[in-house]
């Protein structure tokens, strides 16, 4: 049998003959001459047979059972030989699970699409038949088995590209909510009933989905873009709060989590309300009140697609409708919108190395690319979305066609438009389901491109004659001359409309020659500084977002003008930091703090306090924004040694946990530890506050709780002034199922029972900051004392290595 398949006619379609043919021969004793011919004929029209050939030979080795499945059945055959040739990474899910075979053979419905409710009755099936009890495995294994038949009905093509990227957004989904579902047990099973009581019947949790899968536009490698939010109703404690936050960290870890079957799916949580720098989970009520108030406009953009994905639907719900006006809005600016949505290309592609000299080109980011046509379309329907509501469309290719409907682009260019954005797509698909990788750049090597310009052929896609590097250049090129085209239509016709005509309908709303203009009326010295023609375009942009936002009032605008000398070192911020960049967009009143020390950099001064506790805590909030903005930009500007810088950012939230807790009336009532950074003096721009809040015996525990609650919310809550910063109590003794307030006994017999030794680590920390200080030689002298009692028990030391080797392999995923 051999001997026939020698002939090079045999063995033309292999790249590596050798190999291949020492493949066959491995084969050879193990399946039929019928089945061994009909794979190589079979393997002659596939994108990849060498790949194929190894996979297929790895199957059979490993699922002898299955032979005879095999050789009846051709199309089944057939699928199997087409996922190993396009996809390595997804055949190996069929080689280590080959019982996948029977679902194959079994599933007669490959044309048809599945919803949630399918990939739900999937997954209990799958739950119902694993042994695998960790969940973070068993739903990236779960997900890997449903990619075999999404990816197969691409592949053969029998699904269209929206059917594709709404099956894998829908699955997304369904992951979603069993990772939710599984985070909540796993919080109660920890914490028991205690716990869910503290949250409150009334609050409710959900997952808004932004990005591709808020587009139900998800790829085989996307990150997921997700904005968790809670309701809490009558209920607005410091424990819902925290509730919420850890169920969220939880969830987050279950599908991100690196395991030896991959993870679920990375998450992306870097849209949500102040970015890296707000907290993981906000209230509805806080997100509305941000986006309202605060939020810049490529934020607003981000939630054009926002839907909601799992968790309560009537959280979700509520946050989209009510965030729906702040996105869309009648008579906005097309430079604005342009300037938003550039800027919130650098959020994407944060970490993405870009070099000058690649030679494959990035169907994604590159000019014409993916990004520009979806670019191209948020533009559009932030422009008429105001007046025409059914514009507002979460997907590229709906909003194409409805925006083609409405008249706002042209037949021609939807087709183009189209075209181009399913091909490349397309594309895109093929260069991530072969290995599973998240890229979006064409290989440079011939043998690859051969192969990926034979994944491109399917069955209703037949063989051009043109090369793929080719058609890519040209529909690239093609949404270019769109792009452009379009670009300068709006330019032209809001440039057309003169200074005579009324401005527009808000600041932000104006182009940054128009600010300009408006700068050189009012001030010489400050347009002189502003105008300079060699600023780089990433710091022009970053200028833009600022004017606009100093100019949104008379005081703001005021304090531009009067501070023409600290401008130079503003753009010298804009230029090279992203988070001072955003600080000075949200509170141009910063730019105040770059002239040295003045009164608005002082503390804030004890006689302050004497006012209502409100105003109180909003001038704090204001001091402490401007003294850390001073501290960085001089970290910045003229560089010092490092922890000199952190002992002073930690001086200043010493400080404002002091003034804090006075002006909430608790300094007679809790005395405040720190622990983590701020017990070390290393607290920088970024930090949780780790602390520990003790009353003494005679103090009521009640009175004691509430101060300590109201001392929480004065530092955490989010407001028009910012917050101070996020606050973490979970070191307290028995963590979040403890007292939120101890006291010295509690604290000294949990040390001396239960402590871990981790935890005496941690301890080693602590310090006293601010509060009743007659309690506090008594507590720092118990605690090292227990410390030192706990270092010399037998195994500590073996704990402590453990420990360090578990947050190593932690770090490590």
């Amino acid at each position: 049998m051999l001997a026939a398949l020698q002939p090079a006619s045999n063995l033309a379609c292999f790249a590596d003959k050798p190999r291949a043919l020492r493949e066959l021969e491995e084969l050879a004793p193990l399946v039929s001459a019928g089945l061994l011919l009909t794979v190589v004929d079979l393997l002659s029209d596939l994108p990849d047979p060498d790949q194929a050939l190894t996979l297929f030979t790895r199957l059979i080795a490993a699922g002898k059972d299955y032979i005879p499945l095999l050789d009846t059945n051709r199309v089944l055959l057939h699928h199997v030989l087409a996922l190993f040739a396009h996809s390595y990474w997804l055949g190996e899910v069929m080689v280590q699970e080959p019982a996948l075979l029977r679902s194959l053979q079994r599933d007669r419905n490959l044309e048809l699409s599945l919803g949630r409710e399918e990939y739900r009755e999937h997954l209990a099936r799958f739950q119902s038949r694993t042994t695998e009890t960790d969940p973070a495995p068993l739903l990236a294994r779960f997900k890997k088995r449903e990619y075999v038949r999404i990816c197969l009905r691409d592949i053969l093509g029998i699904a269209t590209l929206a059917e594709t990227t709404q099956e894998i957004s829908a699955l997304a989904d369904v992951i979603l909510e069993e990772g939710l579902r599984i985070a909540e047990e796993e919080l109660r099973s920890r914490h028991g009933d205690a716990l869910l009581r503290e949250r409150g019947p009334e609050t409710a949790f959900s997952v808004v989905a932004l990005g591709k899968l808020g587009g139900n536009e998800l790829n085989y490698s996307s990150d997921l873009d997700l904005l968790y939010l809670y309701d809490t109703g009558s209920n607005s404690s410091t424990q819902t709060h925290e509730y919420f936050t850890r169920l969220a960290q939880l969830l987050t870890e279950i599908l991100s989590r690196s395991t030896v079957r991959g993870s679920a799916f990375r998450i992306d949580l870097r849209l949500r309300p102040q970015g890296r720098a707000g907290e993981a989970v906000v209230s509805v009520r806080q997100a509305l009140e941000y986006y309202r108030t605060r939020a810049q406009d490529w934020e607003l953009q981000a939630l054009i697609k926002a839907r909601y994905s799992a968790g309560d639907e009537r959280v979700a719900h509520e946050f989209v409708q009510g965030v729906e006006p702040f996105v869309y809005r009648v008579n906005i600016n097309f430079a604005a919108i342009e300037t938003a949505v550039r800027s919130r290309e650098k959020i994407s592609s944060a970490g993405r190395l870009r070099a000058g000299n690649r030679a494959g080109a990035n169907i994604k980011l590159d000019p014409g690319g993916i990004r520009d046509i979806e670019f191209l379309v948020q533009c559009l329907q932030r422009v008429y979305g105001g007046e025409e509501k059914w514009l507002r469309s979460g997907g590229t290719l709906f909003a194409l066609q409805k925006l083609q409907d409405k008249g706002h682009i042209s037949g021609k260019d939807f087709h183009e438009l189209t075209m181009a954005y399913e091909f490349l797509r397309r594309v895109e698909h093929r260069l991530q389901f072969d290995r599973g990788q998240q890229t979006q750049t064409l290989p440079t090597d011939p043998g690859k491109i051969r192969t990926l310009e034979r994944a491109m052929r399917t069955r209703s896609n037949a063989a051009t004659r043109e090369s793929l590097p080719d058609a890519v250049a040209g529909h690239m090129q093609r949404v270019r001359e769109i792009y452009q085209r379009i670009i300068h239509h709006h330019r032209s016709r809001e440039k057309s409309v003169g200074l005579g005509t009324p401005v527009p309908a808000t600041v932000r709303e104006m182009s940054f020659e128009q600010l300009l203009q408006r700068i050189a009326q009012d001030s010489a010295e400050v347009h002189a500084v502003v105008s300079q023609p060699d600023l780089p375009l990433h710091a022009r942009r970053n200028l833009h977002r600022f004017l606009a936002s100093a100019m949104t009032d008379s005081e703001r605008y005021q304090g531009l003008l009067e501070n023409p000398d600290a401008i130079g070192p503003a753009i010298v911020l804009l230029t090279t930091s992203d988070y001072l960049t955003d600080i000075l967009v949200r509170y141009p009143d910063c730019l105040r703090a770059l002239r040295g020390p003045t009164e608005a950099q002082r503390d804030i001064s004890a006689n302050e306090v004497q006012r209502s506790t409100d105003d109180s805590l909003q001038q704090l909030r204001r001091r402490f924004r401007r003294q850390m903005f001073a501290g960085a930009a001089a970290d910045v500007l003229s560089p010092g040694p490092v922890f000199d810088s952190l002992r002073e950012t930690s001086r200043l939230a010493e400080t404002a946990i002091a003034l804090a807790l006075q002006m909430t009336e608790g300094a007679e009532k809790l005395a405040v530890f720190a622990l983590g950074r701020l017990g070390t003096r290393e607290f920088d721009l970024l930090s949780d506050a780790d602390l520990l809040l003790v009353r003494t015996p005679e103090t009521d525990p009640v009175e004691a709780r509430l101060a300590a609650e109201r001392l929480i919310k004065a530092l955490t809550a989010y407001t028009r002034e910012g917050s101070i910063f996020a606050v973490d109590t979970r070191l307290r003794p028995y963590g979040s199922e403890g007292e939120l307030v101890t006291t010295p006994a509690e604290l000294e017999r949990y040390l001396v029972r239960e402590a871990q030794p981790w935890e005496a680590l941690t301890y080693t920390k602590l310090s006293f900051v601010a509060g009743d200080s007659r309690i506090a030689p008594q507590i720092v002298a118990s605690t090292r004392h227990q410390i030192i009692e706990m270092a010399a028990r037998p195994g500590f030391s073996s704990a402590v290595r453990e420990m360090r080797e578990r947050l190593e392999r932690a770090n490590r995923y």
